[in-house]
């Protein structure tokens, strides 16, 4: 496994909602992954966190299970999934073997300690033919000038950890799937106010940031919160939509 370990989102369980979309951003994305999905049996989901994703699924028919590593975050997925939701690190699994019929992962596997463990726990535990479809954190255009500032410098901060589509596809591939769909997600459309977004910055509330020592916050951080005070008219919305990319993929069917 990694030595930097996976993040849990314990510490912003609270806001978790308010600064990722809510239900109004899950359903978005699970209208991208339903096609993906069987009808019958059980689904996971990979880091259900507050369930909204999962919420929306199960509106549309589909019996969906969640596991994530932070207990503060399940109490809100309970609200809203009973108990179908259990704290458990998703590089060990507690599910039986070839259960899951589907299962899917949004905004997670550059959280993780070691992806790749991952997904290969994930293929254990799907039947043959079985589906996984990943949504990846990094939009595929960046079409405001506040996220073009805050995404590069996540980038840079992320480094190896980043979900690039190329890397999932190929720690997939070597976990035994095959690569079903390229294609891409949009989320709800939302506001993004300079001005708002540094003291997002300033609060820590996004992930890159929680573990940040002081040499890196001055050399990436303080850049960044320059240069968004400095854009033009920092108290004006920016409405836009993000892309995500979505892949699917899925495992070999079972023999004759």
């Amino acid at each position: 496994m990694a030595d930097i370990p996976s993040l849990s989102f314990e510490r912003i369980a609270e806001s978790y909602d308010a600064t990722r979309g809510g239900e109004e951003r899950g359903a978005a994305f699970a209208s991208g992954i339903r096609p993906w999905l069987a009808g019958r049996g059980p689904i996971l989901e990979v880091g259900v966190g507050t369930g909204a994703v999962a919420l929306a699924l199960r509106r549309a028919g589909l019996d969906v299970l969640g596991v994530d590593l932070s207990p503060a975050m399940l109490v809100k997925a309970a609200e809203r999934l009973g108990s179908r939701v259990a704290v458990a690190d998703v590089h060990r699994l507690p599910i039986a073997t070839e259960s899951m019929t589907g299962a899917y992962a949004t905004w997670v596997l550059h959280v993780v300690a070691d992806p790749g463990a991952v997904l290969a726990e994930v293929a254990r535990v799907l039947r043959p033919g079985g589906a996984f479809v990943a949504i990846l954190s990094t939009p595929t255009e960046l079409v405001t000038d506040v996220d073009r500032l805050v995404r590069g410098m996540q980038a840079r901060l992320r480094g190896e950890r980043a979900d690039t589509p190329e890397r999932i596809i190929s720690l997939a591939a070597a976990a035994g799937f095959e690569l079903a769909e390229r294609t891409v997600i949009a989320n709800e459309m939302h506001p993004t106010v300079p001005s708002e977004v540094v003291e997002r910055i300033r609060e820590r509330t996004y992930s890159v940031l929680w573990d940040l020592d002081d040499t890196a916050w001055q050399a990436e951080v303080e850049p960044t919160v320059a240069a968004l005070r400095a854009l033009p008219d920092p108290d004006r919305a920016r409405i836009h939509q993000d892309r995500y990319p979505l892949r699917a993929f899925r495992l070999p069917a079972a023999g004759p």
